[in-house]
């Protein structure tokens, strides 16, 4: 992830907007966090939705991150 995309998830509350850009690609994106809480090692996981602007396409996904020791976010596979 991102490193706009890991402040997110840091710092916003839930269901505030956190935008990117690539200027190299032209590619853009929003991420909102939806909910938050802790895993079962205790670790702050928050539901989110990303939305993707590739090529003028927009694609919407929904996930699952997880605070990891080192302080990154990493996405939860279901």
């Amino acid at each position: 992830m991102g490193e706009p995309v890991q402040q997110t998830l840091e710092k916003a509350p839930d269901n505030a907007i956190g935008s990117w850009n690539n200027p190299n690609t032209g590619n853009s994106g929003t991420i909102v966090p939806t909910q938050t809480h802790m895993s079962a090692t205790n670790q702050p996981c928050r539901e989110f939705v990303q939305t993707v602007m590739i090529g003028g396409q927009e694609q919407q996904a929904y996930g699952r991150a997880c605070r990891q020791a080192d302080g990154s976010w990493k996405i939860q596979q279901s």
